[in-house]
């Protein structure tokens, strides 16, 4: 099986005014995550620990370098204008061209900024938690 690299992936997020805005060139990392919230059903006569798939667990973590110039489209100035939301956000990530597109509606959790004197400003990792009833999902 061939690497594939993760150069082409396509990352877009909806501003304050819900426009998707594509962020892909401040993002140094990310990782979404999937998780089928295991439930422990061991019994006293199990041979073993056993489980059940319990209620999917979802994130996307985004690791980004830190723009509050460009516009309405610096990654600051976007994750700014989302942070403490009550509405929704749509948050797509399409890993490679023509693949398949993981995309939900999130909120943003948090919004560190790091830097150090003598080298860059980043936002750093940002987490994003599902929102509403619908979970995300990969689609083609």
């Amino acid at each position: 099986m061939a690497k594939v690299s993760a150069k082409g992936a396509v990352i877009s997020l909806d501003d304050s005014a819900g426009t998707p805005r594509a962020i892909s060139t401040y993002v140094k990392s990310y990782e979404i995550e999937q998780d089928a919230g295991k439930i422990e059903m061991t019994g006293f006569t199990d041979g073993m620990v056993n489980y059940i798939p319990g209620l999917p667990v979802y994130g996307v973590t985004l690791d980004l370098y830190w723009d509050a110039v460009t516009a309405d489209v610096a990654s600051f100035t976007v994750l700014r204008g989302i942070f403490g939301s009550s509405t929704s956000k749509t948050l797509s990530i399409t890993p490679e061209s023509g693949g398949p597109a993981f995309s939900g509606e999130f909120m943003l959790d948090a919004l560190p900024v790091k830097g150090t004197p003598n080298g860059s400003i980043d936002i750093g990792t940002v987490h994003f938690s599902p929102m509403g009833t619908v979970a995300p999902t990969f689609t083609s």
